[in-house]
């Protein structure tokens, strides 16, 4: 049998979540990946160059009359980004998105309360009791690694093939050819499953286990494994409505178009005196907070892909190959 691949599990990357909760204030607002600067700085520099044209346009190529048409433009453009109910579109979206996101992790099934289910009423230390007790756990972990296969681009290129889950120790080659003979009109990540329940009864016809309460409580938290990885298949099969995601990029976008317009500085005004403002802060700040959740939204859709902060599926998963075999 192969290693597992190298994904290095230690106590500081199992500790870094925990640890990223204490980063202070400063070293937050000033780190790159992850942040909020990286997933809007396209949309910022288009929004300043465009505002900046639109602002040497107005100040040097208009005459009189020009402007003051400009000036009425510029109030109708005023009105239509006071039209806009954008905190409450994003607010709404990212609300049901980020339930989403988070039922989504909490769905990915863990292997310990099986493992141990295991334990409890396969205790034996003979040869044979201990290769059904891993076989059966290799069995169950089959299943969800076909499955992350499926839905996880990250989890593919670590597996490729199926030939590299057999020469990782997470496939037999008899299972390989077993699983390839099934005609793919579904997705098939849970034809280990009839596997596990078939090694469960001859466990069971051996006499290895020979409590029908545990046999009862060990299938109960398969099933219970494996739910969950159909779970998990139906989020990535069915996602949020693309119309709802369409209003509401459509309604960002448009309200910051609106604004190369509104908020362009054309004159003293009773707010601001007769300070002449070059750069709009206060539109740039809500370009940040606006663009910045709907940018968060559209990579917590999909957290099984290759953004920063989507789930590390390979890492959960050489976790879970590794503790099988203690």
């Amino acid at each position: 049998m192969s290693p597992i691949p190298s994904v290095h599990v230690g106590c500081d990357e199992m500790d870094k979540g925990a640890m990223s909760n204490n980063v202070g204030i400063g070293a937050m607002l000033l780190r790159w990946k992850c942040s909020v600067y990286k997933v809007v700085y396209r949309e910022f520099l288009v929004f300043i160059v465009l505002f900046g044209i639109v602002s040497v346009v107005y100040r040097n190529g208009l005459d009189e009359d020009q402007k003051r048409a400009f000036h009425e433009s510029q109030t109708f453009f005023d009105n239509y980004t006071k039209l806009i109910s954008l905190p409450f579109l994003l607010g709404f979206y990212v609300t049901i998105v980020a339930g989403r996101w988070w039922q989504q992790y909490m769905t990915i099934p863990w292997p310990d309360k099986l493992m141990l289910t295991l334990q409890m009423y396969v205790p034996g230390k003979d040869e044979r009791s201990r290769i059904i007790r891993r076989v059966l756990l290799r069995r169950a972990l089959l299943m969800l690694t076909l499955l992350l296969r499926s839905i996880s681009r990250a989890v593919r290129r670590r597996f490729p093939t199926l030939q590299d889950l057999v020469k990782n120790g997470i496939m037999t080659q008899t299972e390989k050819q077993c699983y390839e003979s099934i005609s793919p009109v579904v997705n098939l990540f849970w034809v280990p499953s009839t596997w596990f329940a078939s090694t469960l009864n001859e466990a069971v016809r051996d006499g290895i286990l020979a409590d029908p309460a545990g046999n009862k409580l060990i299938m109960e938290e398969f099933l219970e494994f494996r739910a969950n990885c159909g779970a998990l298949w139906s989020y990535n099969w069915v996602s949020i409505p693309m119309v709802y995601t369409q209003v509401c990029t459509l309604a960002t976008y448009s309200y910051f178009i609106a604004c190369l317009m509104a908020r362009q500085y054309t004159g003293p005004s009773s707010a601001v005196g007769a300070i002449d403002i070059y750069f709009p802060i206060g539109t740039v700040l809500e370009l940040v907070f606006y663009v910045g959740l709907l940018k968060v939204a559209e990579q917590m859709k999909n957290p099984f892909g290759d953004d920063d902060e989507d789930f590390d599926l390979n890492f959960l998963l050489t976790r879970h190959l590794k503790v099988r075999l203690h």
